[in-house]
């Protein structure tokens, strides 16, 4: 008798909107150099033609339903350096 796998599909949730493709990937990253995973949605006539205007240079940053409070409070603390916690503010002051 074999194991079957059982497919299970995964909830995502927008957790930002960014304006361009470039903004959008360094959240991206930003969310997975944090262990976060997250993945992007856009229309692919903004990205083949480069537009931007009139919602085709929208990207929507999405991750699974279960990380989006700690991923909405990870932007959050980015936005708002005074939130991060103490040691990361004394290494951000060096550089």
């Amino acid at each position: 008798m074999t194991a079957r796998r059982i497919f299970h599909p995964t909830r995502y949730e927008v957790v930002t909107i960014t304006q361009g493709l470039l903004q959008a990937e360094v959240v991206r990253t930003y969310l997975r150099s944090h262990g976060i995973p997250a993945v992007l949605r856009y229309e692919s006539a903004g990205r083949a033609l480069g537009l931007t205007v009139d919602g085709l240079g929208e990207v929507q940053v999405l991750v699974p339903a279960r990380w989006g409070r700690k991923a909405r409070r990870m932007l959050r603390a980015r936005e708002h350096p005074r939130r991060l916690p103490r040691a990361r503010r004394r290494i951000q002051k060096r550089s």
